[in-house]
């Protein structure tokens, strides 16, 4: 009753079953079954303020192949859900968490994100009740014209014309109640995925994913050439059959979809949009989508793009459609101006390539490994050189982008290191569109990987690109367009909050792994100060000099088990006073690492397993 409210009791017609069925309605099977459900989580990076057992293993996802096998997390204990009125923010939603970050100076004021949140929290409100039919309605049964079954009829395999009776019957779809999504689109940097990202957190719906649409489509083609293989055989599987299965399957993972960066440049996408979401709307999916394109505009001159035109009306009657229309682009606002731990080093001179090679061996120790190989999807991808004892890659530009690489090969490469060179980036023009394409579409997926970029260049991100007046206007290449994405997150990627959280996603072995503790550089001090002041506030506080202290012990014994004892002794060597530490002693303290070891070795070196059960777990 606490949760249901008195009114469903107040009947006395309602018999138990039904009060029964309303609970299982309301709690859903948060309650039910051996074990809670879990939710894959954000690849996106989270604030800084983070709790600390939240940004640990990431590694191991990176070691995983791309959207499989990603470590998961627990679903937050139920909460009773609070009524709210339409001039009120949605309590425990996105528009009052939104207000609530602006009062605290963590974000700058934005009327125009605002207006986007309160449309966030009102389809959360929508979906609050909805449930899909995952049901699709018969259809005439048509045969399959000689030639245009299988997977290749999806691009246009067979020259006989469908039936007339199988296309009479086709009808526009239309959501049902609660169905519509939202479609939020503007220029670069104007928040769109930071809302999406706090939209996905905040929704109290189980079967959700949330995914780059680059990913997603991969995900798609791969899923249909699995089927394609599988019927090979068969002579009454046709293209939409293998669609209509693909879409069922993804529909039973999740039916709310969360699309970062909706855009379609490729034809093997366009040509079956539209397929592909007629089923998914039919079953009952929701779509909220961010992209820099309103839908019109989608796949705008692209090859054969009549064939994709029928998806924009669709795509139309399931989302409202919104024009974000910020003039700020937020990613910018956080960019450093020294240049003495510079990502993007650029003019590309010899001093600047120099820089880099001395970056690149510094981190690996100079112990490199060369031609190691990644594999995307049975292809392989070679690796020109790479750190022996860290997951660090170096590349130059030509390995990249004068290779015929895609997006899965991208991102590949970008769940496998952490850290990732680029060497030689050149002046890029319309005379090098391939090259332009590919290099927007890897900086697309190290930046969704979020991977560190570390590279030369022979212009900064705005100027690299080179388009005349002439081009601007009579060009169709969509890379023109895209570039401005490409700029903002190339600003982004040498953001202190960008590179703050590469470092601590990393694993305490993977992370200082990079450094010779017993030899620090100016730099490397500051490096590591990143990674431990988590909450940028310019100072340790204990429960940050305990997680430094942590990874040092996982480091050199294998475990995160720092005991009472111990603490009290490193924070009497470093002449802490009060609860606070500041980067001075920091600095003073880690600089003579070899009596950092011998403490840790006195307390922990041997160990007995009763002695390592006693000790305190670190969260």
């Amino acid at each position: 009753s606490r949760h249901l409210g008195p009114k469903h009791f107040a009947s006395g017609r309602r018999t138990m079953s039904a009060v029964a069925s309303r609970l299982r309605c309301r709690l859903g099977d948060r309650f039910h079954g051996s074990s809670l459900s879990r939710l894959r989580p954000l690849r996106r990076y989270a604030p800084a303020a983070a709790p600390l057992a939240a940004q640990q293993n990431l590694q191991q996802r990176r070691r995983e192949s791309w959207g499989m096998g990603v470590p998961l997390q627990p679903l937050q204990p139920f909460q009773a859900q609070r009524r709210w009125s339409s001039s009120s923010p949605m309590p425990g939603g996105c528009l009052e968490t939104y207000l609530q970050m602006k009062a605290n100076g963590e974000i700058q004021v934005d009327p125009r994100q605002e207006v986007c949140m309160k449309m966030l929290d009102d389809l959360a409100k929508q979906i609050d009740g909805y449930s899909p039919k995952m049901t699709r309605a018969s259809k005439p049964a048509a045969s399959v014209p000689s030639g245009g079954g299988g997977f290749f009829g999806l691009f246009g395999g067979s020259k006989a014309p469908p039936p007339k009776a199988a296309k009479a019957a086709d009808a526009p779809l239309q959501p049902v109640a609660g169905q519509k999504g939202l479609y939020l689109w503007g220029g670069t940097g104007t928040g769109k995925t930071f809302m999406m990202n706090m939209f996905y957190d905040k929704i109290k719906v189980r079967s959700k994913k949330r995914i780059h649409f680059h990913e997603w489509m991969i995900d798609v083609h791969s899923r249909l050439h699995k089927k394609q293989k599988g019927s090979s055989s068969k002579t009454d599987s046709s293209a939409d059959d293998m669609v209509e299965q693909v879409a069922a399957d993804m529909m039973k993972e999740a039916w709310l979809l969360c699309f970062d960066e909706f855009q379609v440049t490729h034809i093997s996408d366009a040509i079956i949009m539209k397929r592909i979401f007629s089923v998914l709307f039919e079953l009952g999916a929701v779509v909220v989508a961010t992209s820099n394109r309103p839908p019109q505009d989608l796949y705008l001159n692209g090859l054969n793009r009549p064939l994709f035109l029928p998806f924009i009306p669709m795509l139309e009657a399931f989302t409202n459609v919104h024009d974000i229309g910020a003039e700020v682009d937020y990613r910018m606002c956080s960019t450093r101006d020294d240049d003495d731990d510079r990502v993007y080093l650029t003019p590309n001179g010899e001093n600047e390539k120099k820089a880099l090679e001395a970056k690149f061996q510094r981190v690996s120790h100079g112990l490199v490994r060369e031609g190691v190989q990644v594999e995307s999807q049975g292809r392989r991808i070679v690796v020109p050189r790479c750190a022996k004892h860290s997951d660090v890659a170096f590349f130059s530009f030509v390995d990249l982008c004068d290779k015929p690489l895609g997006a899965a090969d991208y991102l590949a490469v970008g769940h496998a290191f952490h850290t990732v060179f680029v060497a030689d980036i050149p002046r890029l023009t319309m005379q090098e569109r391939d090259q332009v394409r590919r290099f927007i579409t890897l900086i697309d997926a190290l930046y969704e990987s979020h991977a560190k970029v570390v590279c030369t260049a022979a212009l900064d991100p705005i100027s690299l690109f080179h388009v005349s007046e002439e081009e601007r206007k009579t060009s169709v290449a969509d890379e023109i367009f895209a570039w401005d994405r490409t700029v903002s997150r190339l600003m982004e990627m040498q953001s202190a909050t960008y590179l703050s959280h590469a470092f601590r996603s990393l694993s305490a072995e993977q992370f200082l792994g990079q450094y010779k503790l017993k030899c620090l550089s100016d730099q490397d001090f500051k490096d590591l100060w990143r990674r431990y002041d988590q909450d940028d506030n310019g100072c340790l506080d204990m429960e940050e000099f305990r997680y430094l202290l942590e990874d040092l012990l996982e480091r050199q014994c294998g475990h995160r088990n720092v005991s009472d004892e111990l603490f009290a002794v490193c924070k009497d060597d470093m002449y802490v006073h009060g609860e606070q530490v500041t980067f001075e002693e920091f600095q003073r303290y880690l600089a003579d690492f070899s009596t950092i070891e011998n403490m840790i070795e006195e307390h922990y070196m041997p160990m007995s397993p009763s002695a390592l059960s006693s000790t305190s777990l670190s969260p």
